[in-house]
C-alpha cells in the first residue's frame, strides 16, 4: 500500500514539475536540479502532507542535503507567499522575498548575491541550494544574477541560456520578460564603474500601438506602482496612481500633472473582464503589465533635451511585455505592438554636467566614488552607459554663476582602480563595498 501511495506521488509531482529537469539518482526524486556544483535550484520543500503529494516533501529535501552536503549547504527561500520552520535546516535559511511573476528589487538582487558570495567563499564544500514555489521564474532570476556577480557567466544572455538548459528540458527557465529584464539590468550594473542609486523620474505619456483588441475593451485601467526595498517578509507593491484611458478614443494616456516616480515601478492594464468575456467571480481583467527600474531607464534609454528638461523614451516590444509575450500567434496583438514610456528628468540647472573626454567614453574600468557619482549631472551617464544617446548636442556645463563652460572629469589615477576578485572575463568590476 506504502509503495502504491509512493508511486502515485511520484507520478503526480512529474505532472506537476512539467518540464522542469528532477533529479533522479540514489533512489530519489525531486524537483531539483544542479545549475553548478555549488548551485541548486528546487521547488519549494513543502512541509505540508497534502502539498507534499505534489511537491517536494520536506523530509526529503532535508535528507537529500544532508546525505549530499552534511554541514556545508545554506537554503535560500525567495518566496513572499509561504513559509516553513528555518529549525528543520538547522537554521540555514536565508530569506529574500519577492511576488511570484515578479522580479526582485535591484537592492534585493545585490543583498542576496553577497550573501550567496560569502557562503560559497568561506569553504570549498558549501553549496546553496535556492527555491521559490515552483523553483524555476523566481529562482532562475537570482541564480543568473549571482551567476553574472561571480563573473561565471559573462552576459545576461549567457546566464539565462545557462540556466534554461540546467533547469528545463524545453530551455525555458526564466520566461518572464520582467524577470529576464532584470538579469539584463543587473548584467549592466556588473559591468559598470557607476554605483545602483534610486533615480527619480517623472511619468508624462504612455503611448500604446494601436490594437483593436484594446479599442474593443473600450475604458480601461492603467495603474502605477512602486516597490519600496524591504529587509521584511511583508513586500508588496505601493500603487501611486490609476488612470482611466478610453482606447475607442485615444491610444495615448497623458498624465496631467506628471507623476514622481523612483527606483523599481510597475505598469498595469486591467479592466472589466465582462465587457469581453462572460462574468466569473472576479469581474477584474488583468491585460497586461511590465516593470521597469528609473536608473536603467535613464541611462539607457533614448534622450531627447532641449537644454532645460530631459525626456526619456522607453519603448518595450510585444516579447518584453508581461503577459503579452504570451501571444505568440499574435491572436490578440500584432507582432509589432509596443508601448512607450516618456520620462523626464528633473531639472539639474545648478549640476555640472561634463562632456565626457574619448577615453571615458571607452574606458569601462575606472572606480568612481560616490562623492564622485553624486557630482555628475544625469546627461553625464550616456559617457558610461552607450546605449542611451541624445538626439540633440550635449549640453555645455551649467555652473553656479550662470557662466557656461566646457568641462571634462578628470580620470581617477590607477591606483583608485579597485579590481574584483570575480571579473567578468574581460570586464573589469568595480567594488561593491557600497552595497
Amino acid at each position: 500500500m506504502a509503495n502504491t501511495i509512493s508511486l502515485m506521488s511520484n507520478a503526480i509531482r512529474n505532472v506537476v514539475s512539467k518540464k522542469r529537469i528532477r533529479y533522479k539518482e540514489k533512489g530519489y526524486n525531486l524537483d531539483l536540479t544542479y545549475i553548478n556544483d555549488n548551485i541548486i535550484a528546487m521547488g519549494y520543500p513543502a512541509p505540508d502532507k497534502i502539498e507534499g503529494l505534489y511537491r517536494n516533501r520536506l523530509e526529503d529535501v532535508y535528507k537529500f542535503l544532508e546525505e549530499n552536503h552534511g554541514q556545508h549547504y545554506k537554503i535560500y527561500n525567495l518566496c513572499l507567499e509561504r513559509n516553513y520552520d528555518i529549525g528543520k535546516f538547522h537554521g540555514r535559511v536565508a530569506i529574500f522575498p519577492f511576488e511570484d511573476h515578479n522580479p526582485p528589487t535591484i537592492e534585493l538582487i545585490q543583498r542576496f548575491c553577497k550573501d550567496v558570495d560569502l557562503w560559497l567563499k568561506e569553504d570549498a564544500s558549501n553549496v546553496v541550494a535556492v527555491h521559490c514555489k515552483a523553483g524555476k521564474g523566481r529562482t532562475g532570476t537570482m541564480i543568473c544574477a549571482y551567476l553574472l556577480f561571480s563573473g561565471l557567466q559573462k552576459s545576461a544572455d549567457d546566464a539565462l541560456a545557462w540556466y534554461d538548459e540546467k533547469r528545463t528540458k524545453d530551455r525555458k527557465g526564466v520566461t518572464i520578460p520582467s524577470q529576464r529584464r532584470y538579469v539584463q539590468y543587473f548584467s549592466k550594473l556588473v559591468c559598470s564603474s557607476v554605483p545602483y542609486a534610486k533615480i527619480s523620474l517623472n511619468v508624462c505619456e504612455i503611448r500604446f500601438s494601436e490594437s483593436s483588441f484594446l479599442q474593443n475593451l473600450g475604458t480601461v485601467q492603467c495603474s502605477v506602482s512602486v516597490l519600496h526595498d524591504s529587509a521584511t517578509e511583508n513586500v508588496k507593491p505601493d500603487r501611486l496612481k490609476t488612470w482611466t484611458i478610453d482606447f475607442q478614443k485615444s491610444f495615448v494616456l497623458t498624465s496631467k500633472p506628471s507623476l514622481a516616480v523612483a527606483g523599481d515601478i510597475k505598469f498595469e492594464l486591467f479592466c472589466d473582464s465582462s465587457n469581453f468575456i462572460s462574468p466569473v467571480r472576479s469581474s477584474i481583467k488583468k491585460v497586461c503589465h511590465f516593470w521597469l527600474n528609473t536608473f536603467f531607464v535613464r541611462n539607457y534609454s533614448i534622450c531627447e533635451s532641449d537644454g532645460t528638461v530631459n525626456k526619456y523614451i522607453h519603448t518595450l516590444s510585444k516579447s518584453e511585455i508581461d503577459d503579452v509575450h504570451k501571444d505568440r500567434e499574435h491572436k490578440s496583438f500584432s507582432e509589432d505592438f509596443k508601448i512607450s514610456i516618456l520620462f523626464e528628468g528633473e531639472n539639474y540647472s545648478n549640476d555640472v554636467q561634463a562632456e565626457p573626454s574619448e577615453k571615458e567614453k571607452n574606458d569601462n574600468v575606472l572606480n568612481f566614488e560616490r562623492s564622485d557619482y553624486d557630482s555628475l549631472s544625469p546627461n553625464n551617464y550616456d559617457s558610461l552607459s552607450p546605449n542611451c544617446f541624445l538626439k540633440t548636442k550635449v549640453l555645455p556645463a551649467i555652473v553656479n554663476d550662470n557662466t557656461a563652460k566646457s568641462q571634462t572629469i578628470e580620470p581617477l589615477d590607477h591606483k583608485d582602480i579597485v579590481v574584483n576578485q570575480h571579473t567578468c572575463n574581460q570586464c573589469l568590476l568595480r567594488t561593491y563595498n557600497s552595497w
